[in-house]
């Protein structure tokens, strides 16, 4: 016999009358005309959603081959605000798919500005295009600040108060210049984790223009990273020699390591492991292509963190696919290591690779190992026993606009494990460590309530490798962490989606 299950809401509709009938249906045909209204308008001005992306990067490789470069420096940040700000508009997939393209290609827009100009400029206003489009977030977050009142919004809110917290100490004690910088650093991110848990009914957009973004976008930086490291570009070789980065190598044929289009080794490699773990999910022979050539370029970066959180992500990938899917990647592996076997053989190749591969055997005998070890030992204590704490703008980029120049700021910070409690205190560090673990843990169970989405377990995964790395550098600020907010966030709108879905189907079903 069945069970008929009588609820509150089911009794409310069994009092209804005919003219509540009329008039609900009158009210859901009304809202129907209003959302099919958005979406016509939508569709109008999203027809050829890449047409103003294209049209922007195109007129700035214009103005580069006419050798304007200082009129670059006003152009594009002002084009690609523009840009972001009619794709905020009416697409939130395309727009963060944009805001993507900016952080792969800004920094290479601005190599090519100062060559073209004969100088290099120590601050570009260039780089501050990326950061003009993700700041529309904000405009989302002031929008929809009552979401932070729901529970799935809560651990985003505990970061956010940590951040503000740690802002207020460091506007006092390294200056408001500092502390604001250091700020948008650490909470861009943030944003962009908030602005997709909002906007979580588009997430069949999010996750058809995010994989074509990482997919495309990762051919592009791994081909030119390859030819980068043959034979340097005039602009590459003259940034490397004006900013004089030697951590990066020598601007001769052999002698880089890879960056790309982007800043430095570090954020390249970080990104190209973010886009080879999500690409996991995607089809078709261009995500072969991409592995083709992605595999060796990160190899190329010459940085071992991130090996090391590929692997982590990839062992988690495993153990976190259904059997069909574990074959798949197995062989995926096994033919990529195939695949990549001679360019191993050509000894410029071989050679920086296997050099850096012999520090992780022999590493007692690695002077950046041991460097770190000694800054655990003696910064520990120093880090713990700070309840207060420094506040935002003590570390990184940020200390270059202190006011404070006592020995108390450190720019370059070994350890991001040490950096948050030493930035943020006892206060900070509980509510920021809180809010991070628990979107950790969330991600994971939405990944595991929904198998079948590969795109959310690679989230998860690159989540976890971002998350490992951070006993080397700080990886949940700027770019790094925009991934690591994007990983474990897609798992969960991807997990909403499909249940408001499946009710739709299932009340559609019953009316039928």
């Amino acid at each position: 016999m069945e069970r008929l299950l009588i609820t509150p809401s089911s009794a409310r509709l069994a009092l209804r009358t005919p003219a509540d009938d009329r008039q609900g249906a009158t009210t859901r045909s009304e809202r129907g005309a209003a959302r099919a209204t958005r979406t016509r308008r939508a569709s109008r001005t999203l027809r050829h959603p890449l047409r103003w992306p294209l049209l922007l990067f195109g007129a700035t490789l214009g103005l580069i081959l006419l050798h304007q470069g200082k009129v670059v420096e006003l152009f594009f940040p002002a084009g690609a605000f523009g840009v972001a700000l009619l794709l905020y508009r009416r697409s939130p997939a395309h727009y963060l798919g944009f805001v993507c393209w900016l952080f792969f290609l800004t920094p290479e827009v601005r190599r090519l500005a100062d060559f073209v100009s004969g100088a290099f400029n120590q601050q570009s206003p260039i780089m501050v295009a990326p950061l003009l489009a993700v700041a529309l977030m904000g405009f989302t977050l002031i929008k929809h600040v009552s979401a932070f009142g729901q529970r799935r919004a809560a651990p985003l809110l505990l970061i956010v108060i940590a951040l503000l917290y740690a802002y207020v100490v460091g506007f006092v004690q390294a200056g408001p210049a500092a502390a604001t910088f250091t700020l948008i650093n650490w909470l861009y991110p943030v944003m962009v984790a908030f602005y997709m848990t909002v906007t979580w009914r588009h997430y069949p957009h999010y996750h058809r223009v995010l994989l074509k973004t990482f997919v495309f976008g990762g051919l592009l930086m791994s081909l030119y990273g390859l030819l980068e490291f043959i034979s340097p570009m005039p602009w590459d070789a003259f940034w490397l020699i004006a900013s004089k980065m030697e951590s990066e190598g020598q601007p001769v044929p052999f002698g880089m390591r890879i960056s790309s289009t982007m800043n430095s080794c570090g954020p390249f490699a970080v990104t190209l492991m973010t886009i080879l773990l999500m690409s996991l999910a995607a089809r078709g022979k261009a995500r072969i292509v991409l592995g083709c050539v992605g595999i060796p370029a990160l190899l190329l970066t010459s940085a071992r963190s991130t090996w090391g959180g590929f692997a982590i992500a990839l062992v988690y990938s495993f153990a976190m696919l259904d059997g069909k899917s574990r074959m798949r990647l197995l062989a995926g592996v096994f033919g990529l290591a195939v695949m990549a076997a001679p360019l191993m053989m050509i000894d410029q190749v071989a050679e920086p690779v296997m050099r850096r591969f012999s520090t992780i055997q022999d590493i007692g005998e690695d002077n950046s190992y041991q460097a770190r070890a000694e800054f655990y030992k003696t910064f520990l204590s120093s880090a713990l026993t700070d309840i207060a704490g420094q506040g935002l703008g003590a570390t990184g980029q940020g200390t270059k606009l202190s006011d404070d120049k006592s020995a108390s700021a450190i720019a370059d910070f070994d350890s991001g494990l040490m950096e948050v409690p030493f930035v943020m205190g006892w206060p900070g560090t509980l509510l920021y460590a809180t809010g991070v673990l628990m979107l950790l843990w969330r991600a994971y169970r939405a990944s595991r309530s929904h198998p079948t989405d590969l795109l959310a377990i690679s989230g998860v995964g690159v989540a976890v490798a971002i998350f490992s790395m951070m006993i080397f550098i700080n990886t949940l600020t700027s770019v790094s962490g925009m991934f690591f907010f994007l990983g474990v966030t897609l798992p969960v709108i991807s997990l909403r989606y499909a249940r408001e879905r499946h009710a739709t189907n299932s009340a559609t079903v019953s009316r039928t």
